[in-house]
């Protein structure tokens, strides 16, 4: 069930915000790798855990700290992200996830947030291997 405080926000936004799919800490081991960005005093913070194997991620998951939008666009990205080639995830732009959540420009900053811990978990992949 929605809460009212989520009128207004895309559907989709909002269902992602609620069911937090692919949400929690990832158990640390061999071929885990976390990247994270940002900080709770600056309204966004989002750490991302990827299983990492034969250049592609095996299983994602995350945690994140900030709006609707934030956690969303965090769970829209662990969503499309499994099973891709490391290559092509750190390729992801935060004007995808802008496009297909409708989310307002001034929301940005959030969004590169999100993307900024992606890419620090796929860069500690890739010093890893």
């Amino acid at each position: 069930m929605r809460g009212p405080y989520l009128n207004g926000y895309n559907p989709q936004v909002a269902e992602l915000f609620q069911r937090t799919p692919f949400a929690g800490q990832m158990e640390m081991g061999a071929g885990v790798f976390v990247g994270s960005a940002g900080s709770q005093s600056e309204g966004a913070d989002v750490r991302f855990w990827l299983k990492a194997g034969g250049g592609r991620i095996q299983a994602i998951s995350f945690q994140a700290y900030g709006c609707p939008h934030t956690i969303a666009a965090a769970a829209w990205i662990a969503h499309h992200a499994r099973g891709l080639a490391l290559a092509d995830v750190e390729q992801t732009a935060w004007i995808e996830v802008e496009r297909a959540l409708a989310v307002p420009p001034q929301k940005r900053g959030r969004l590169l947030i999100v993307e900024d811990a992606l890419k620090a978990a796929v860069k500690a992949a890739y010093d890893n291997v």
